[in-house]
């Protein structure tokens, strides 16, 4: 990778030209793995019956309309099943029955040969009576209430399909490339003017296992073109390539998320939560460039700041495929200004680098009006002074190699150059204090003193002798994760974090000598306050040392 354009997305941002660099980064990684399954499924004819049969008619059409099976190959639908079908075969991913999955091979071939115009007689897996056609759109084989699997027979000829053999009393025909719908065919969405799709149909449009195909209903779709134009208009305003500036048309699909509001978790290791106050779930996942799971906005607004945060993570994936950027050990120890659990340094470094574009977006929307002036210039202040503290986490505690050093120093010039840009000294004091409550509830909710800390602490404390210093100890991570033995725990031994940070903030700030507690608050909880009088009194108390 040349240097210029390696120091382009260590920015933060990144050109045409280099988002193109990762295309094809992207487009090399897509054919190996596609080699490696290929290989990997002739160890498995009872799933697919021939992988190669299914291959030569996939090259046969790439031989008719190369630019088509190109697409099709580099589709993000394509993408998330070579990956989810090499998990399987490594034992890492589970799913439906092998052969339903394998068998998908099949309808991508059929994509191809529709495309390049050429006949075929193929077995297809058919989903609860459906057979999805990647990037195409999904057949309906039988009625409402079919549930499982089943094989059919699937005959292309000039542009006709029909499915045959599938139990639904009749064969099903249809002609895909038409585009109308009708009560057998629902063609794949795009959003209007674009080649962006809004996927409600793929099987293998989620992170983790396939999922039933759940079109939506045309208000919501109308709801969802609504959105995306207003963020598309929104983020085509900057001319520059700055971090949080964003090409629409780099974005290739977005799924509408429709699970628990928990949100989803990336499957790239990412935050997995929203990117800022009012923002939607959203998630994404290194097997497709450019794709993203969001749930449905509010505004374009929130829907441009998710995109621009799942693109970041989309370019960092397809740099990590290019260059190990940390040594990573796995441990869940750092904190991360934008969750409440620890993190381990590869979600933290992923989290950095989503929240640096996000930190843009803001700075974007300060010069250029679209966002409510005093919410704009919040966001950047807050997300400038989190992101740049995380970097430096990184930096100082983990263990970056050379390319992520190089990375994470770019990074910092990023943030610090924003840190120095003026915001009104209000906004900037609100940010500060956004930042510490967020940090003080995280150290309440995920650390806790250590046994001798805590034995000396309560010790001192009755006897009414001088508390032993915090710089004898260190804290310790609650539970297996959070104080309640789960990440992002609750209350604790009776006490709520949230309610004792607010609390012990109320205290800090009514005297500005005693935000010296705020340092090591989980000393405060060590001493289990029950009342404000309690609260005050043990505050009073550390701070004959703090």
């Amino acid at each position: 990778m040349p240097g210029r354009l390696f120091d382009e997305l260590a920015s933060g941002g990144g050109s045409a030209e280099a988002v193109a660099f990762l295309v094809r980064v992207e487009r090399t990684r897509r054919l190996m793995l596609l080699g490696e399954l290929l290989d990997r499924l002739d160890d498995h004819p009872e799933a697919v019956g021939s992988a190669g049969t299914a291959w030569r008619l996939f090259a046969e059409a790439a031989e008719v309309r190369p630019e088509a099976a190109e697409a099709l190959l580099m589709s993000p639908q394509v993408g998330c099943w070579i990956t989810h079908m090499l998990r399987r075969l490594h034992g890492t991913a589970d799913g439906p029955p092998l052969w339903a999955d394998a068998g998908h091979l099949f309808a991508v071939c059929l994509v191809a040969r529709l495309r390049a115009g050429l006949d075929a007689d193929v077995l297809v897996p058919l989903r609860d009576g459906g057979l999805t056609l990647p990037t195409l759109g999904l057949v309906t084989v039988t009625g409402p209430g079919a549930a499982g699997f089943a094989a059919a027979r699937a005959r292309l000829r000039g542009g006709e399909l029909r499915l045959s053999g599938a139990g639904s009393g009749g064969d099903v025909v249809v002609r895909p490339l038409d585009g109308a719908p009708n009560g057998h065919w629902t063609p794949a969405r795009t959003f209007a003017g674009t080649s962006t799709w809004l996927d409600d149909l793929d099987p293998y449009r989620d992170l983790d296992e396939p999922v039933a195909p759940r079109p939506l209903p045309d208000a919501e779709a109308a709801s969802w073109q609504r959105l995306f134009g207003e963020a598309a208009t929104l983020l085509s305003r900057p001319s520059t390539t700055g971090p949080g500036r964003l090409r629409v048309e780099e974005v290739r699909r977005i799924v509408p998320w429709t699970g628990p509001p928990a949100g989803p978790a990336g499957a790239d290791g990412a935050d997995g939560r929203a990117p800022g106050s009012g923002s939607p779930l959203s998630a994404t996942t290194a097997d497709a460039f450019g794709s993203m799971v969001v749930s449905r906005p509010g505004d374009g607004l929130a829907l441009a700041e998710a995109m621009v945060h799942e693109f970041q993570h989309s370019k960092l994936g397809a740099l990590l495929h290019l260059f190990p950027l940390l040594d990573d050990d796995g441990a869940e120890i750092h904190y991360a200004p934008w969750r409440s659990d620890p993190r381990h340094a590869a979600g933290l470094l992923q989290g950095a680098y989503a929240f640096t574009g996000v930190t843009g977006f803001w700075r974007d929307r300060m010069a250029d009006g679209s966002a409510d002036p005093e919410l704009a210039a919040f966001q950047f202040a807050l997300r400038r002074l989190q992101t740049r503290l995380v970097v430096r986490t990184l930096l100082t505690r983990a263990k970056p190699t050379g390319p992520g050093t190089r990375l994470l120093h770019g990074l910092a010039a990023t943030l610090d150059g924003w840190l120095r840009e003026p915001v009104a000294p209000g906004v900037v004091a609100r940010a500060r204090a956004a930042a510490l409550a967020h940090r003080v509830e995280w150290r309440l909710r995920n650390l806790r003193c250590g046994e001798a800390e805590r034995a000396a602490l309560t010790t001192a404390f009755r006897a009414g002798a001088v508390p032993p210093p915090p710089s004898r100890y260190q804290p310790v991570l609650g539970g297996d994760g959070g104080l309640d033995g789960s990440p992002g725990g609750g209350a604790t031994d009776g006490i709520d974090p949230h309610g004792l940070s607010e609390r012990l903030l109320a205290v800090a700030g009514a005297s500005p000598g005693r935000r010296a507690l705020l340092r090591r608050p989980e000393r405060l909880l060590a001493l289990a306050p029950g009342t404000p009088q309690e609260l005050r009194r043990a505050a009073d108390w550390l701070l004959l040392r703090a």
